[in-house]
């Protein structure tokens, strides 16, 4: 198993990007008959929304096919550690760590340049890898 690089690990995450975009365009409809800026309680449920729509864009895709959209463009697949399918569990921890990974300017991605098996701080919290197919 070929571990991904970061800059194949990159690609594959603006071309996921670009759909998560348009999901979010597309699912933000149901709000545009309130006034969003004058309720903090629509705020924090719009934005609640969108983290568990972008999060189960993810998910599914991790579980169902082991790759999401840009994933497959870049020939990349998600397993364990034992290179079996990765369970919900596992793939909402991913997530999660790898907001994590991001929010801390991006450093836990940046680790992965410096480690031999090319995993993130999100690989290894959740005990995943990203593999060439």
């Amino acid at each position: 198993m070929q571990n991904i690089n970061l800059f194949r690990r990159l690609a594959s995450i603006f071309y996921d990007g670009v759909l998560v975009v348009a999901i979010v365009i597309i699912t933000s409809l149901p709000f545009y008959s309130f006034n969003v800026e004058e309720s903090f309680l629509l705020k924090l449920t719009m934005q609640l929304y969108f983290y568990l729509i972008i999060q189960y864009f993810f998910v599914w895709f991790w579980v169902n096919s082991t790759a999401t959209l840009g994933m497959k463009s870049w020939k990349i697949k998600i397993v364990d550690i034992n290179g079996n399918n990765i369970s919900y569990k596992k793939a909402i921890v991913r997530f999660n760590a790898s907001i994590l990974s991001l929010s801390i300017f991006g450093l836990g991605f940046l680790i992965s340049l410096f480690r031999k098996d090319k995993k993130c701080l999100h690989d290894i919290i959740s005990r995943t890898q990203l593999i060439k197919i």
